[in-house]
């Protein structure tokens, strides 16, 4: 490769002086249809290909297209459907509020350790449902709702 092309690379053209398209710039289908129609029109009138081969590559162009819609419209659906979960789990936990439950969550050394306590609040935080709970040492910690083991009849924990 001469000094020439080098200097032509490191400016973005390839050695044909063709730009070169940096990653993130453009969508996937648009660098596709742009090689599409430079092949079309680059190719030897002497030796043309088989036009069944830009009915195939146009297929399935259509086909990813299409793939792609479907894959936005499953995300949207996946995240409607999880706020409903997170909404309907928040309503569930929130009627644990001022009950005394059992939660069973792992330690710092990995091992299950259960607690009981009094229900204080419930939020939703990173998209999980969390209970607060006021435990019967005293101490108020913060517990995922999928933890909760138990509720169980009122008994009295100190406020």
């Amino acid at each position: 490769m001469e000094i020439s092309n080098i200097k032509s690379t490191m400016y973005g053209k390839t050695e044909n002086g063709t730009p070169i398209v940096e990653a993130g710039k453009e969508t996937d289908k648009d660098i596709f249809l742009k090689m599409l129609v430079g092949q079309m029109a680059n190719q030897d009138p002497f030796n043309p290909q088989d036009p069944t081969q830009y009915i195939t590559q146009l297929a399935q162009f259509s086909s990813l297209e299409q793939m792609m819609t479907l894959n936005d419209s499953m995300e949207y659906l996946i995240g409607v459907n999880n706020g409903v979960l997170v909404n309907s789990a928040l309503q569930t936990a929130s009627s644990l509020i001022g009950k005394n439950v059992e939660v069973s969550s792992l330690d710092e050394d990995g091992k299950y350790q259960d607690y009981s306590g009094k229900v204080q609040s419930v939020a939703v935080k990173d998209g999980t449902v969390v209970l607060e709970l006021k435990l019967e040492n005293g101490e108020v910690k913060e517990f995922e709702y999928a933890e909760l083991v138990k509720v169980n009849e009122s008994k009295n924990i100190e406020e």
